[in-house]
C-alpha cells in the first residue's frame, strides 16, 4: 500500500475531500492556501499607504458563521486596535473591517487566539462565502486525529512585505511539511519541519496547521491547529480543540 507522502506528491487521480470539493491531492496544499492570508491592518500612523501587516489569518466557518482567526500576539506586538484588522476584496480592492471581536478566554491567560467575526461582510456579498474553511466536520467529535503528516501554512516576514513606495504588498504564502512531535510547550501541539528549512518562519503565526491521515486506505485532511510560534527548528501551534470552545462559547452566548 502507497504511503500518505506518495499520494499526496503523486500525479494520478486520488482526489480528497474538503468544503464538499474534491481536490487533487498533489494541489491540496495550493488549494489549502486559499483560506489564509497576510493578516492586514489599517492605521493612519503611516499617511503615505495606510496597511501594516503583523503575520497571518485563517479563515474559518462554524455553524453559519464566518470568522478570522489570528493570535492574540500579533495584536498586542502591534498595538493595534481591535477594529483595525481588515481583510483585503482583491477584486474590488476594498478592505473590510469586522463586526465584532472574542477575546481570549480570561480564565485561559495562555490562550493566544483572537476571533473576528465577518458574518455581516460575507452575508452581504461583500466576500465570498467559497473563501472561508468549513470547521463543521474536523471539530465533531472533540478530539484532534492522529496526523501521518501535517503542514503549516503561513506568510513569513521575509517575503512578505509592505512597499510603501509603491503602496502595495506582498502576498506570497510558505507551506511547511513535517510531521507531529512531543509538544515542546505547555498546552500546544509541535511539528518538525520535514524536509527541514532553511528561512525565518517569523510572520507565520495565526496561519493554519491542517493534518493528515489515511482513513479506510483514503487520505484525509482536518484542521489541527493555529500556529502560535515557529522556528527553523519546531512549530508550535494551538490546538483545534481550544479554539473550539472558544467559538462554543461565543455563540452560546449570542
Amino acid at each position: 500500500m502507497r504511503d500518505l507522502r506518495t499520494i499526496i506528491g503523486s500525479k494520478a487521480s486520488t482526489a480528497i475531500k474538503i468544503n464538499s470539493l474534491f481536490v487533487p491531492a498533489n494541489s491540496i496544499a495550493q488549494h489549502l492556501a486559499r483560506y489564509c492570508e497576510p493578516a492586514l491592518f489599517h492605521t493612519d500612523s503611516m499617511p503615505e499607504y495606510s496597511l501594516t501587516k503583523s503575520g497571518s489569518l485563517f479563515r474559518a466557518k462554524f455553524s453559519g458563521r464566518y470568522f478570522a482567526i489570528v493570535t492574540a500576539h500579533q495584536i498586542a506586538g502591534g498595538s493595534y486596535d481591535y477594529d483595525q484588522l481588515c481583510i483585503h476584496n482583491e477584486s474590488t480592492n476594498r478592505l473590510l473591517t469586522s463586526h465584532q471581536a472574542i477575546f481570549p478566554i480570561s480564565e485561559e491567560q495562555d490562550f493566544d487566539c483572537m476571533l473576528f467575526e465577518f458574518t455581516d461582510v460575507v452575508n452581504s456579498g461583500k466576500l465570498k462565502k467559497s473563501d472561508w474553511y468549513e470547521l463543521r466536520h474536523d471539530i465533531s467529535s472533540g478530539i484532534i486525529p492522529s496526523a501521518a503528516m501535517v503542514c503549516a501554512i503561513g506568510y513569513p516576514g521575509f517575503r512578505n512585505s509592505i512597499d510603501y513606495e509603491a503602496k502595495n504588498y506582498a502576498k506570497s504564502p510558505n507551506v511547511v511539511w513535517g510531521k507531529e512531535t512531543r509538544p515542546r510547550m505547555q498546552r500546544r501541539l509541535s511539528l518538525v519541519p520535514d524536509p527541514e528549512i532553511s528561512f525565518d518562519p517569523a510572520g507565520m503565526s495565526g496561519g493554519p496547521v491542517f493534518g493528515f491521515r489515511l482513513e479506510s486506505h483514503s487520505p484525509e485532511v482536518f484542521l489541527a491547529g493555529i500556529i502560535a510560534n515557529a522556528s527553523n527548528a519546531v512549530f508550535n501551534f494551538m490546538p483545534l480543540t481550544r479554539i473550539r470552545r472558544a467559538i462554543e462559547q461565543f455563540i452560546d452566548r449570542s
